[in-house]
């Protein structure tokens, strides 16, 4: 790890997730600040190697972790073993904010590489499965 104070921040944006990258140097984790827009979420997918956790922050967050479906709000944590089916999406009408940590540490590339899809983006999303697979990541299903 490197010794940094720091107020600035490596951001990126992909499908209504502005994603703040906290960590940026090499550690034993990813810690990732996103918001999220209203109906906005991550599709139900698989992280085949990395363990998560979730601190919601602000807003209104619908979970899916396994075969298990939960709203929550500020203050709940959601454990996401690797292998687990999970997703989430914003059902609130705000932008909602959670921290993401996941270990070991790479998760970020994963939201650089979806944030460098060329515009226009929606005729490029043929190109997410192999960043998915690039990372790890199997998507399964639709926003929970």
């Amino acid at each position: 790890m490197q010794a940094d104070i720091t107020t600035a921040f490596e951001t990126t944006e992909f499908a209504g997730i502005t994603t703040g990258i906290i960590n940026p140097y090499p550690s034993p984790f990813t810690i990732l600040d996103m918001t999220i827009k209203p109906g906005a979420g991550a599709p139900a997918h698989i992280s085949a190697t990395e363990d998560k956790l979730f601190m919601v922050i602000e807003g209104q967050l619908k979970y899916l972790v396994g075969d298990r479906t939960a709203v929550v709000a500020p203050g709940a944590r959601v454990l996401v073993p690797r292998g687990t089916v999970h997703g989430f999406t914003n059902v609130g009408d705000a932008d909602a904010r959670h921290i993401l940590v996941s270990t070991p540490r790479r998760h970020e590339e994963f939201f650089r590489d979806l944030h460098d899809i060329p515009d226009p983006r929606e005729e490029h999303m043929d190109l997410l499965p192999g960043i998915a697979a690039r990372h790890d990541q199997a998507i399964v299903g639709p926003l929970p």
